[in-house]
């Protein structure tokens, strides 16, 4: 790390729900700017950001730490830092509770629960939501709320101060910390990181009225009094907490705690499981030999024995008998339950996948290249993609993976829409106050245009459009 005291641990992007205004990539860029070593992301109640802020971060030359923010515990939001591989599992594993115990949209876990799943993490609790209410009975429900925070972190827990020019905040800020002294609870310096520059204060205005679903004209004090939650330099940090080294410094001993990164993540398919004495590999080499008996009959070619050896030798290699024994498992149910099943892709390039009955493309009658879909050289793991039917028939196989494997060992993958310029207008039009019939016909001279420099605001936007 370049800086000899601070560490930003609590900065959000784009992916935090409308609550920041930057993107992961230039959350890095500018942390490489402006000299940072690390940095931590801290989404709300996901980690949907991390893999691009990695990405970004690696190749700026900035550590990326990875976390969340529970944003209900017990009614109070919680920041967790994963310090080991341990710590990210525990992560992942609270942040699926928390959603399933709340509507979608919202996430919500107990002290009970983040216990359970409390090791490996750091908790940072910030200033402003721990010190906002003033009265006597607030102040107590904080300090038991501290107080059961302590007993499940100990010595891995810390309250994090923000200075951003704010008189209220700076009033939550000395409640929190008189509550962190008298419990005996480490204080740390953060930012509250919105935004990488303060030209995003607008743009985070407006993600804040779509946010509440409100105008900028109402918004009042939803809506950040100023720009100062942004990325700064750690001479600027350095002047803002002047008065309290401490806090600075007390940031760099929680990142250098903070071991882990997605570099660490380790990931391996799940075991598949076998009869008893046979591996995974053993079981893939006796079912890819009987499937390919039943396409090409027996004996089977030398040509053809060839390359199914060559293929389960590289598969073995790098340890994806499970993998291919998992699609192969849904394929086999898929056909036995007459729901039409059919692989495709690269996979298509491989005799293994064909003898097991995942794709209907004889790769070796048709010389393709096996390696197109898998070899030691390209380092990524195969893609296999299963098509199914929609309705009830995809959901019976959906149904059967997850009694298979279990609710905690499948995932279910979206993809995430981004705003176009139609939609974007669409959506910032709300936020502007103007008029449903307005919105709809200056979208309709927008779709025919595309981002550019010289377009970027809106007045030239709409002279653009013929408006």
């Amino acid at each position: 790390m370049s800086s000899p005291d601070y560490v930003e641990l609590r900065a959000k992007s784009a992916f935090s729900f409308l609550e920041a205004a930057s993107n992961p990539e230039d959350l890095a860029a500018r942390a490489a700017e402006l000299g940072h070593g690390a940095l931590a992301l801290g989404d709300r109640d996901g980690l949907s950001g991390m893999p691009r802020f990695h990405t970004a971060a690696k190749a700026a030359g900035v550590r990326a730490l990875v976390g969340a923010e529970l944003s209900d515990v017990e009614g109070r939001p919680l920041l967790l830092l994963a310090m080991s591989r341990a710590g990210y599992r525990h992560l992942a594993r609270l942040l699926t509770v928390a959603q399933g115990n709340a509507p979608k949209g919202e996430a919500r876990v107990s002290w009970d629960e983040v216990e359970a799943h409390a090791g490996g993490l750091f908790a940072l609790v910030g200033a402003e939501s721990l010190g906002r209410a003033a009265g006597t009975e607030a102040r107590e429900r904080a300090r038991r709320w501290l107080g059961r925070a302590a007993g499940v972190f100990a010595a891995r827990l810390a309250v994090d101060v923000a200075r951003s020019k704010d008189r209220a905040q700076e009033a939550s800020a000395r409640r929190a910390v008189a509550l962190a002294e008298a419990l005996r609870v480490p204080v740390a310096a953060s930012g509250d990181v919105r935004a990488a520059t303060p030209a995003r204060k607008r743009l985070l205005d407006a993600l804040t009225c779509l946010r509440h679903h409100t105008t900028l004209d109402n918004a009042g004090k939803l809506l950040l009094p100023n720009g100062e939650r942004v990325l700064c330099s750690p001479q600027e940090m350095a002047a803002r907490f002047a008065d309290r080294p401490a806090w600075l410094r007390a940031t760099r001993a929680i990142a250098e705690q903070c071991e882990f990164t997605l570099a660490d993540l380790g990931y391996r398919f799940p075991t598949f499981p076998t009869p008893p004495g046979e591996t995974q590999a053993a079981l893939l080499r006796r079912l890819t030999h009987e499937g390919a008996r039943g396409r090409y009959g027996a004996p089977l070619s030398q040509r053809v024995h060839a390359q199914l050896e060559h293929e389960l030798a590289v598969i073995e290699k790098l340890d994806l008998a499970g993998y291919f024994l998992i699609v192969w498992d849904i394929a086999r149910f898929a056909r036995e339950q007459n729901i039409l099943c059919q692989g495709r892709g690269s996979a298509a390039n491989s005799a293994v996948c064909y003898a097991l009955g995942i794709t209907a493309v004889d790769a070796v009658g048709m010389e393709l290249l096996f390696e197109r879909f898998l070899s030691e050289e390209r380092g990524e793991w195969p893609d296999i993609d299963l098509d199914l039917p929609s309705g009830d028939q995809r959901e019976r196989a959906i149904q059967y993976v997850y009694q298979r494997y279990g609710p905690h060992g499948v995932g279910m993958t979206a993809t995430v829409i981004s705003y176009r310029t139609r939609s974007a207008f669409r959506e910032m039009g709300k936020v502007l106050g103007m008029g449903a019939d307005a919105c709809d016909k200056i979208s309709k001279h927008l779709h025919h245009l595309h981002f550019r420099e010289d377009l970027d605001d809106v007045k030239t936007l709409l002279r653009g459009a013929g408006v």
